[in-house]
């Protein structure tokens, strides 16, 4: 496979520095990961931003990847992203909502746990942690992207061409964020690119045709042999995974 973030071409890109760096985190750097998410969620979801005080299992498991991006003036952490692939697991919205048979057998990567840290440059942030996301998804041959958005921040992800998995502007409870109502949405890996190109989309030229140096996926770990499990093994553990998730109002008895 292509190495992990390479799936961009350079060859007449034009080249823009940031002033931050995105990256993966360390091990060393989550308890500022884990800051800035309780902080980011528990402005608007309180009792999750409590949840979020602890590093996650997945912060460590293979198939994840929590992304950062950091300072280039003072180091501190600007903002955070993880990734979820269903190479060995299903994906955390599988808790919640089965997808519907077209994304079945498909490589898939949620996004989650997206916060920022609010600023002058939060904009920039959120659209280079996107980038990173779309350039991991390359590298690892993903067919689909896929994450959940609320009122009102899937309007963000509207904007970013992504669509309902199922039924327009649907909100489903998220076991994995509360309970609270989500829109699943999703967009095509390949076909991302002519989507974006064709719709002169504003961020077309950023995602796609400008090399950030500044944006770097060495640390990503290769999927390639993980993708070998079998399909019938990861949905097995759903039913497990959405009794541990749920909040308790939401857990059968």
């Amino acid at each position: 496979m292509n190495k992990p973030g390479d799936g961009m071409g350079r060859e007449g890109a034009g080249v823009e520095r940031l002033p931050f760096q995105v990256r993966i985190a360390t091990r060393s750097e989550l308890d500022d990961v884990v800051r800035l998410r309780s902080s980011a969620y528990g402005r608007h979801l309180p009792e999750m931003g409590q949840r979020l005080a602890q590093p996650e299992a997945a912060d460590f498991d293979l198939g994840c990847e929590v992304f950062i991006a950091v300072s280039k003036l003072d180091g501190s952490l600007l903002g955070t992203l993880r990734t979820h692939a269903n190479a060995l697991e299903p994906l955390p919205l599988e808790a919640s909502l089965a997808l519907p048979e077209r994304f079945q057998h498909h490589r898939l990567v949620e996004a989650t746990r997206l916060s920022i840290q609010a600023g002058t440059n939060a904009s920039l942030v959120r659209n280079a942690l996107f980038k990173a996301f779309y350039q991991y998804c390359l590298g690892q041959r993903i067919d689909w992207m896929v994450l959940t958005g609320r009122k009102p921040i899937d309007r963000i992800y509207d904007g970013l061409l992504f669509t309902d998995v199922g039924e327009t502007g649907a909100y489903h409870p998220m076991a994995h964020i509360g309970g609270v109502p989500h829109r699943v949405m999703s967009l095509s890996v390949p076909g991302a690119e002519p989507l974006w190109r064709e719709a002169q989309h504003p961020l077309y030229e950023f995602t796609v045709k400008t090399w950030h140096p500044d944006i770097d996926l060495s640390g990503v770990r290769d999927l390639s042999s993980a993708w070998s499990g079998e399909q019938a093994t990861r949905q097995s553990s759903t039913a497990r995974r959405l009794q541990a998730l749920l909040p308790l109002q939401f857990k059968v008895a």
